[in-house]
């Protein structure tokens, strides 16, 4: 290993270990519904989203009704970017000079499952396969949203250990 090598490690660690206070505390915050800095941004788009969705807030949830919403969210995320790979040359910024290799079905399946599961795999030829809507629209959104689900998933699970008597998961004090 090269001294450029070892300062970026050194520097990766020393960037993660100076984030985990404040973000943890932010996290904390959000987690048990207290006030944070960025509520005055964030706010409006959750109620947005509440209300678009019709989820109620205040309402708590099973196991069951987590672990449905979990799986119905993961496969319509998956076959909504399945749509997107497969319809790439109808969508914006495809430009057909430059994708040389297209995409099967059985190939964009694979992919989207792939990104719905956050294994990533990627069984193709990079950008002379994808668009780059297919990749920031679709691959890059997957990606985060995947995330994100089983940080909410690990959310939940804690919840739920945390609440062994109740039947619900959603906070009252206790994470």
């Amino acid at each position: 290993m090269d001294l450029y090598s070892a300062t970026q490690y050194v520097l990766f660690v020393a960037i993660v270990t100076a984030l985990v206070r404040p973000l943890g505390g932010y996290m904390e915050r959000v987690f048990f519904r207290k006030r944070t800095v960025l509520d005055r941004f964030c706010l409006p788009f959750e109620r947005l989203i509440y209300r678009v969705t019709a989820v109620s807030p205040d309402v708590e949830m099973s196991g069951k009704e987590y672990a449905t919403c979990f799986v119905l969210f993961g496969f319509f995320g998956t076959l909504l970017l399945y749509g997107i790979l497969r319809l790439q040359q109808f969508l914006p910024w495809f430009f057909p000079q430059y994708h040389t290799t297209p995409l099967t079905p059985d190939l964009a399946l694979n992919t989207a499952i792939s990104f719905s599961t956050t294994t990533t795999w990627q069984a193709y030829a990079g950008e002379n396969t994808m668009s780059y809507f297919s990749q920031m629209v679709g691959l890059c959104a997957q990606n985060f949203l995947a995330g994100a689900a089983g940080l909410a998933v690990g959310v939940a699970f804690i919840r739920g250990l945390a609440r062994q008597l109740s039947d619900t998961l959603a906070t009252s004090g206790l994470i």
